[in-house]
């Protein structure tokens, strides 16, 4: 079943010059406008997106955490074929977790890779929601953004990308977790450096898009990054944003 992410459309306003980086001050109109392009772009299916299926699917904290543990250095149908076989071979709940060892959940989850260190932070992740009393996490959510991120940061493999994709698809924080893609497409539009850490290019592209379109954003410099702005061979002729975009007039010779 195919089910799309709507939101509403807002006016475009042109920027010229070696891309948008330098404008940041006019970052709310430069975000709405990137986002006008990318929504006529691209068309965002929940599927393509393991954590937003599963919260969308499940509505549990928990099952995103496993899920977007899964996506780490994997494509999101990889982890997606580990979230259904770790479903149907061990179980979700963080008992059956616990109750399973390391070896039968790798086994489940392999397809995803890295299944050994994966295995072992999705049953820290059971472990730690046992001893809270709490198997979604809803509570823990509850607690605060920043209450949420202190407990789980403490659970090794998950790190501020996973926290940030949890907190966002579920609606707990406005922000923009940077993934890979979001990186590359980032840097090349000229909104931030090369070497900015992670937690650089995130406030940046905060500064960028409005309140309530952040994850959204998030979604679609993904889809943007897959299929378009990839990281070899970027097909820039069939990039809606060309004409913003740094690395187009520097390496692909746009006039």
């Amino acid at each position: 079943m195919t089910v799309g992410f709507i939101w509403g459309a807002s006016g475009p306003r042109r920027v010229s010059g070696e891309g948008i980086g330098g404008a940041i001050k006019g970052g709310g109109d430069l975000g709405k406008e990137v986002l006008e392009r990318l929504r006529r772009a691209h068309r965002l299916k929940m599927e393509d997106f393991v954590s937003s299926y599963v919260n969308l699917t499940t509505g549990s904290p928990f099952r995103v955490l496993v899920a977007t543990i899964l996506s780490q250095n994997s494509t999101d149908k990889a982890a997606m074929r580990a979230y259904s076989e770790l479903e149907r071979s061990v179980g979700l709940t963080p008992e059956a977790l616990v109750r399973a060892g390391l070896r039968r959940i790798a086994r489940a989850i392999r397809v995803a890779g890295l299944a050994d260190a994966k295995a072992r932070a999705i049953r820290e992740l059971a472990a730690l929601a046992l001893r809270l009393g709490d198997p979604d996490l809803k509570g823990l959510l509850e607690s605060g953004p920043d209450a949420a991120r202190e407990a789980l940061l403490r659970v090794k493999g998950i790190g501020p990308k996973t926290v940030d994709v949890l907190l966002s698809s579920t609606g707990t924080l406005d922000t923009i977790p940077v993934d890979t893609h979001v990186r590359r497409v980032a840097q090349r539009l000229g909104l931030v450096g090369e070497r900015e850490s992670y937690e650089r290019i995130k406030s940046r592209l905060e500064e960028v898009f409005p309140p309530g379109t952040r994850y959204e954003a998030h979604l679609l410099l993904i889809a943007h990054g897959r299929s378009v702005c990839r990281s070899r061979r970027p097909l820039c002729d069939r990039c809606v944003l060309s004409d913003l975009c740094g690395y187009y007039r520097r390496a692909a010779g746009g006039s």
